[in-house]
């Protein structure tokens, strides 16, 4: 009965390992530590299936080569385990090192083979009665030596990183179960023709995986990868060089109907059934490498698609990616912003009528009424003929004046409003402005390179133009106003000099506090200098975005 249960032990040390390497084929990244531990795993198999048959051999030359094959696991057991350790831990053995303890387990196989030569190996080798002999107890050490050391390697490598004591304990266990085992065996205290080592490197070897591999072992790469695509918003596929789809995210499936193991002849498919709005192929970015992009509507849904190729050196196709992006929500918000711009451009249109119409009924109003009441004085004088005739020349006189200036700054509001509404060149308008005055010379001088990046410039230039204009007309007693329009890349300068009277203290009134307004708003300056008999100027700059920049 105790032999079937130690048979039912090596059968599942064999499972145990085969099921370590299998697991890390498929799920560890392909590196030299995995490497390592796999082949453990597999020396561990090659000692135990010969343990299987022992209890059923019974010639000497069958044992022997029964013992003969599993010493293949037994003598590289010890080595294999250390430099496992070693590449754990990162630290690299030199290549005397490598090959010195390779070649002692390898000494060892060699004397275990010409045994019947010397008896170095066992100095009795008999059915029943198996005497060690030196060769092999400085084989047990050595094996001993090398699992210690590879144990205590990735132990300090758990310290050094900080792991918690729990993983560092299965470590140390890991070590002494095979070790206790294999003593048990050697010394004779379980009396028995198997060695319950190759199990207990077994367990060994699944506590060792259980506390390390989730810190090297694992491809947490793909794992990370591919969490991350099954959660993106957005299609992904990847596909080789046959045109088959190793790669489809759920949401690829979803708006195209291609799963893994597709041709991506189902996908071009897919994508010919949908609108095409627009293609805009690029350029390769480099020598390997080309990308298309294309938008296409699907019902409701706007698609960006961008589909890159990975070619070789010598230009064969290797691999090729598509992502594609729903876009609706951009386009939307693009479509609202143009909206919504226009709709700026429009109220801005008519808050600036609204203020052009509101000065033609003030001044209309005002100018009408004063020389209404005029007339009215010069009416009710003569009729009583209490009036003198300077009296009515003087209140005539008035009156004419009144309705010239009404009509100065009537006709100035006219253009000023024609100007806006021609959507032209701001030079246009300032020298339409310009034109209209009749009362002094306005020269208008014009500096740089007019254009129509400068053109939503015009209800903030125009206007203050206007009220500079009617300032002068009313307070500066002037003969000549030098308009200066400067352009530049980053903004307009515009410099209004007329020579009249000038003050020597400036207040801001309408005109004035109006120009300020309108400047400041668009993110300009204003700067206003004046002297008694020197005349008034007024400085205006006004930024514009940079050519080429697009919002």
């Amino acid at each position: 009965m105790f032999d079937i249960l130690l048979n039912v032990t090596y059968l599942a040390a064999i499972a145990m390992s085969l099921y370590s390497a299998v697991w890390l084929l498929l799920k560890a990244d392909r590196n030299r530590t995995v490497c390592a531990f796999i082949a453990c795993q597999l020396l561990i198999v090659v000692w135990c299936v010969p343990q299987l048959f022992l209890g059923f051999v019974q010639s000497r030359e069958g044992l022997y080569t029964a013992y003969a094959v599993s010493y293949v696991g037994i003598c590289f057991i010890g080595p294999a385990w250390l430099v496992f350790a070693l590449w754990y831990g990162g630290k690299p053995m030199p290549l005397w090192g490598m090959a010195l303890i390779w070649a002692l387990p390898a000494v060892n196989y060699a004397v275990l083979l010409t045994n019947e030569i010397h008896h170095l190996f066992y100095a009795e080798f008999e059915v029943g009665n198996v005497v060690y002999g030196p060769a092999f107890m400085l084989h047990v050490l050595f094996t001993y030596a090398c699992v210690v050391a590879g144990m205590a390697a990735v132990a300090g490598n758990f310290r050094r990183y900080r792991v918690r004591a729990l993983h560092i304990a299965m470590i140390l266990v890991s070590a002494a179960v095979p070790l206790l085992f294999n003593l048990l065996h050697i010394s004779g205290a379980v009396q028995t023709g198997f060695d319950l080592t190759p199990p207990a490197f077994s367990v060994s070897s699944l506590i060792m995986l259980l506390a390390v591999y989730r810190y090297d072992f694992l491809d947490v790469n793909s794992l990370a990868f591919g969490q991350i695509l099954a959660e993106l918003p957005e299609a992904v596929l990847v596909y080789n060089e046959r045109g088959r789809i190793t790669c489809a995210n759920a949401v690829a499936k979803a708006w195209f109907g291609v799963e893994n193991g597709d041709e991506m002849a189902a996908f071009e498919e897919a994508v010919r059934g949908m609108e095409r709005l627009e293609e805009s192929p690029d350029a390769a970015a480099a020598s390997m490498e080309q990308e298309q992009r294309f938008l296409v509507r699907s019902g409701e849904r706007r698609l960006e698609i961008r589909r890159r190729s990975r070619r070789d050196r010598s230009g064969r196709f290797q691999a090729g990616t598509v992502l594609a992006m729903d876009v609706s929500r951009y386009y939307e918000l693009l479509e609202r912003e143009r909206e919504l711009a226009v709709q700026g451009e429009r109220l801005a249109v008519e808050q600036e009528r609204n203020r052009i119409a509101q000065e033609v009924h003030d001044t209309t109003g005002h100018t009408l009424t004063m020389i209404n009441s005029l007339l009215k004085l010069v009416r009710i004088g003569r009729k009583d003929g209490a009036g003198e005739q300077a009296e009515s020349e003087a209140y005539l006189i008035q009156a004419e004046e009144l309705a010239a200036g009404g009509i100065r700054e009537l006709r100035c509001s006219i253009n000023n409003l024609r100007a806006m509404g021609a959507d032209g060149l701001v030079s246009q308008g300032v020298r339409r402005l310009a034109e209209s005055i009749r009362e002094f010379e306005v020269e208008v001088t014009v500096q740089g390179t007019d254009s129509p990046r400068y053109s939503h410039l015009c209800p903030v230039i125009l206007p203050s133009f206007k009220e500079a204009l009617t300032n002068c007309m009313k307070y500066a007693a002037a003969t000549h106003v030098d308009a200066i329009l400067k352009f530049s890349g980053d903004g307009l300068a515009f410099y209004i000099f007329d020579n009249g009277r000038g003050c020597g203290q400036i207040h801001r009134g309408n005109g004035l506090a109006g120009i300020y307004r309108r400047v400041e708003a668009a993110g300009g300056q204003v700067r206003v200098a004046s002297e008694e008999g020197a005349g008034f100027g007024i400085t205006i700059r006004l930024p514009v975005e940079p050519e080429g920049k697009t919002l």
